[in-house]
């Protein structure tokens, strides 16, 4: 009880500075470079914005080509060392991608899961 009232005494409304007062809109306080104005915030952040865009870009055009190079030799890696139940598993795993995003497909667009087969009855031997 004895410190808050020290406290209290010691902080006094009328003695805390009005910060709004010397409060100056075309320069802000600032914790990192203090003193700049607003437009030379505004300028450095579009800048910075089409610097890292420029950057993102360069960055996933050269790795799009380093990617197309190294298909032809991953390919044929892929031809060589590879065995027949590899090749076997990796087509299997395709056609059930394949599957899958075709009832996925059905679904968004509100089909049924299968399609219908036909009810018409064809001779196997008519041509």
């Amino acid at each position: 009880l004895w410190l808050l009232s020290v406290v209290t005494t010691i902080m006094d409304l009328k003695d805390i500075p009005d910060r709004w007062k010397r409060f100056n809109p075309e320069k802000p306080p600032y914790k990192y470079w203090p003193g700049r104005t607003r437009t030379q915030t505004l300028t450095w952040s579009f800048g910075a914005l089409a610097g890292f865009g420029v950057l993102g870009f360069i960055l996933y055009e050269l790795s799009g080509r380093a990617a197309a190079a190294n298909e032809d030799k991953v390919k044929e890696y892929a031809r060589t060392h590879m065995t027949r139940e590899q090749a076997t598993m990796i087509k299997f795993q395709q056609e059930a991608w394949d599957r899958m995003a075709a009832q996925q497909r059905r679904k968004a667009l509100g089909l049924p899961a299968a399609a219908h087969g036909s009810v018409e009855m064809k001779d196997p031997f008519d041509e």
